[in-house]
């Protein structure tokens, strides 16, 4: 059985629609997918019409962008805080899964408007144009309004000298203009998934620009929160480092899940189907799910 368990699409910020995704991945010759769009659950009846189409068994899956603050550092690296992706994988109630993303989404749409009223005060503005602006930067897409296409208007419209200076003078924290995001932290990430039927997986746990030490921290915390699995390191990385993982997963009593982490065009290294094998003591996620894949 070939098993890929992350995998993109155009609903979030893959380059294929789902029916294609599942075409390259029966061409790839995947018996067992994922479809793990970021934080939301939109593409996964398509797939699962083109995956009854070619014999493939679909996962519900998504990927989920939790907050998360690791310690234990030095000095001014004593904390640091990330957004970590947790994959929920074989989750059963989609319709709790999908209100409370959805509301995280709403959210997102609400906080750049904040922001921008926020601005046409500050800087004398009329609101309407302003956001306006910034919704064109954005695509149209008020849910992917973020602060550094508003940084980038501001910059382009003359009010600052660069788009650092926007983030320097109105946008970072706690600065004039700064509304905070609403985010599920890591643990409420794996209770959601869990409270839905489903398994946690740490997506990719050597991609958050963490030292060796902090990525062993991070796979043991999400063990402590009660995360199911961790995603093992893709085949183009150093084999120290899956040896690291490896090590990390044993230590911590975690099962493994896999996948490509596949994107489509804008990505091309990274091909379904291409994933890492599994050693000889190592479990994988898909042993403990509802329907055992």
């Amino acid at each position: 059985m070939k098993y890929d368990l992350h995998c993109h699409s155009t609903c979030s910020d893959g380059t294929y629609a789902p029916t294609e995704v599942v075409k390259r991945a029966h061409a790839a010759g995947i018996n067992v997918l994922a479809l793990t769009d970021h934080d939301t659950l939109v593409g996964i009846d398509e797939a699962r019409e083109a995956a009854n189409a070619y014999d493939i068994q679909l996962i519900n899956g998504v990927e989920i962008s939790c907050e998360h603050t690791l310690s234990g550092g030095y000095g001014k690296n004593k904390s640091t805080n990330k957004i970590i992706h947790v994959l929920g994988l074989d989750f059963t109630d989609r319709e709790k899964m999908h209100a409370t993303l959805q509301q995280l989404q709403d959210s997102r749409a609400t906080r750049g408007q904040r922001i921008i009223k926020k601005l046409s005060e500050l800087l004398d503005i009329d609101f309407v144009e302003l956001w306006q602006a910034v919704l064109d930067k954005a695509g149209g897409n008020a849910q992917a309004v973020g602060r550094a296409h508003i940084g980038q208007v501001l910059f382009e419209r003359g009010e600052v000298k660069t788009v650092q200076k926007a983030f320097d003078k109105y946008l970072a924290d706690n600065k004039p203009a700064y509304v905070a995001i609403e985010a599920l932290t890591m643990q409420h990430g794996i209770e959601l998934i869990h409270a839905c039927g489903g398994r946690a997986v740490l997506a990719h746990p050597t991609r958050y620009q963490l030292s060796a030490t902090r990525v062993r921290k991070l796979i043991g915390e999400f063990a402590q929160l009660g995360g199911d699995a961790c995603e093992l390191p893709a085949t183009s990385e150093p084999i120290s480092t899956r040896r690291m993982v490896d090590r990390s997963i044993a230590e911590h009593n975690l099962v493994t899940s896999i996948g490509s982490d596949f994107h489509g065009s804008n990505m091309p290294w990274r091909c379904l189907g291409d994933v890492p094998i599994l050693n000889e003591d190592q479990q994988g996620v898909w042993e403990l799910f509802n329907t055992p894949a």
